[in-house]
């Protein structure tokens, strides 16, 4: 994704049902990701699995 703030990501899960839960979107201003980025992803899916 592209915006004004520059180049955006998405992560996100397939849950059950066949849905897609977008956990977290941040604009990505490095090549890689944030380990905060990440960990909050993770912390996010687990409260969909409940």
């Amino acid at each position: 994704m592209k915006g004004r703030d520059g180049i955006s990501r998405a992560i996100y899960v397939t849950a059950r049902r066949r849905r897609i839960v977008v956990l977290r979107v941040f604009v990505k201003k490095t090549q890689k990701t944030p380990r905060q980025e990440i960990e909050l992803a993770l912390r996010r899916a687990m409260e969909v699995e409940e």
